[in-house]
C-alpha cells in the first residue's frame, strides 16, 4: 500500500486584543516585594555601633499593612551585627508581600521598642516590586 499523506489543515484563531493585554498584565504581576537595604554605621557610635531588624517591620499605605516575609544578611532582633569601624557599608534585603496596584507610594516602619526603627516615608511603587533603598 502506498504511502499517503493526509492534508494539512489550517485553523486561524482570533483573540481579542483585550485578552492579549490581559494575559500580559497578570504575567508582571510581582508575587512578592523585595527591598535591597543600604546602611552605613554611624559616627556617633563607637565603631560605628551595631544594625539588626526587627520582626515587626511592615511596609504601609494609608492603614493598610504588609508584614516582613523573610529578611537577608541581616540578623533578626534581638540579634545583632556588631559593625568594626565607622562608616562600614551593611547591605541587606527586606521580602514582603506584593504591594497592592492601587498603591502609588508606601512608607517602610520598623517598629523596634526600645531603640529608634528605621522610617523611610513616600517610597514610590513601580512595577517591577524591586527597590532600593538607603537607611540613614
Amino acid at each position: 500500500m502506498p504511502n499517503q499523506k493526509s492534508p494539512v489543515q489550517t485553523t486561524i484563531v482570533k483573540i481579542d486584543i483585550s485578552t492579549i493585554q490581559k494575559i500580559n498584565e497578570s504575567n508582571q504581576e510581582e508575587a512578592q516585594t523585595i527591598v535591597h537595604c543600604n546602611y552605613v554605621s554611624k559616627r556617633k557610635y563607637v565603631n560605628g555601633g551595631w544594625v539588626n531588624i526587627y520582626p515587626t517591620t511592615y511596609l504601609v499605605h494609608l492603614n493598610e499593612k504588609l508584614p516582613l516575609l523573610h529578611a537577608e544578611n541581616i540578623p533578626m532582633a534581638p540579634l545583632l551585627h556588631v559593625f568594626k569601624k565607622v562608616g562600614e557599608l551593611k547591605q541587606f534585603t527586606l521580602i514582603f508581600p506584593p504591594i497592592p496596584k492601587d498603591w502609588k507610594t508606601f512608607s517602610l516602619i520598623e517598629k523596634s521598642g526600645k531603640h529608634e526603627g528605621f522610617t523611610l516615608l513616600n517610597i514610590e511603587r513601580n512595577n517591577s516590586g524591586v527597590y532600593d533603598i538607603g537607611l540613614y
